[in-house]
């Protein structure tokens, strides 16, 4: 059993750790960068999916507020429920799931997007984030 499956409109992508999921998103060299690139990657991965999916989301920096094209801050409020959260992997991965083509799992004994003391109080082998956020 895998500890995080990655579902992208039909293709699946099963993962043993959230680093394998990390360089599966981010590209394998992300770990490489420079905190600045690492930030760009990161915005220019959201930028894409926001346009390929034509969807009404913000890219939004929580310390900076909603970026727009060439990473310039629009405005420094913002909606959380209505933005990808670009500040680190982690919250850039749970925020993929607001994309309606996106399904993340993750198996209920591991310990990486979510604690397994946050996992107590489901059921079955797998913990669907999209239904958490």
């Amino acid at each position: 059993m895998k500890d995080l499956i990655y579902i992208e409109q039909e293709q699946i992508n099963k993962f043993d750790s959230l680093q394998e999921l990390y360089e599966f998103i981010f590209g394998k060299q992300y770990f490489h960068l420079t905190e600045k690139q690492k930030f760009i990657r990161r915005y220019e991965i959201a930028f894409y999916k926001i346009k390929f999916y034509c969807l009404d989301l913000d890219i939004v920096h929580t310390k900076m507020g909603i970026l727009g094209e060439q990473y310039k801050i629009i405005k420094e409020k913002y909606n959380l429920d209505k933005a990808l959260i670009i500040d680190n992997e982690r919250e850039f991965i749970m925020s993929l799931c607001k994309i309606p083509n996106i399904v993340i799992l993750e198996s209920k004994l591991s310990d990486n997007l979510l604690t397994v003391k946050e996992k107590e109080k489901y059921k079955g082998n797998y913990i669907v984030i999209n239904e958490i956020i």
